[in-house]
């Protein structure tokens, strides 16, 4: 079956499974993090943002089959920063779980700042266009849920970087001080 769209529905569909793409790669990402996060904290956030970001892949692909079109199945590119392959192989070569978890929650603010900004100029585009209202209403609300995670992410990283890396701190600290104990303890 083929439709005749005018275009600004075919512009309309096109952002909202470009939209759609993004989050489908998000939910893999989500999935990703969920399962290698180590903090409490930050697994209940992402947890709840995958639930988000479902719902948000559920809305999007209802107004595009609403509007006659067909969901993308394929994933965006995020936007997440890569280190030159010298300087990534060193990285996760040396770095402790806890410091990976700093530099991926780094990361999931860059997403999610990413996701801001391509959910604002989607809708700025439709806007010009005077597409589908519903259409820019789901993405308005897409806009919104992905916003409170980057802002909880901005204001919260910083002070889960530093519980985590105290924490590291700490365990290196008991370590030297069991691995001294049996040397102290065949010297007296």
């Amino acid at each position: 079956m083929t439709h005749s769209f005018d275009k600004s529905t075919i512009v309309t569909l096109a952002g909202l499974n470009l939209a759609l793409s993004y989050e489908n790669a998000a939910v893999d990402r989500l999935e990703k993090r969920l399962s290698e996060s180590m903090d409490p904290q930050v697994k209940e956030k992402i947890d709840r943002h995958l639930e988000q970001t479902r719902e948000q892949q559920d809305r999007l692909k209802l107004t595009i089959r609403t509007l006659g079109g067909e969901p993308l199945t394929e994933n965006g590119r995020l936007p997440v920063p890569e280190p030159p392959p010298s300087l990534k192989e060193m990285i996760e070569r040396g770095s402790t779980p806890n410091e990976r978890e700093v530099w991926e929650s780094i990361n999931d603010l860059i997403i999610e700042r990413a996701e801001v900004i391509l959910y604002e100029g989607g809708i700025q585009a439709l806007e010009l266009l005077k597409a589908d209202r519903r259409a820019i209403k789901i993405l308005e609300k897409n806009l919104k849920e992905e916003e409170a995670y980057a802002i909880w992410l901005e204001k919260n990283n910083p002070r889960i970087a530093k519980r985590l890396m105290k924490k590291q701190l700490e365990d290196r600290k008991k370590k030297l001080l069991t691995e001294e104990t049996p040397v102290s303890a065949t010297t007296t």
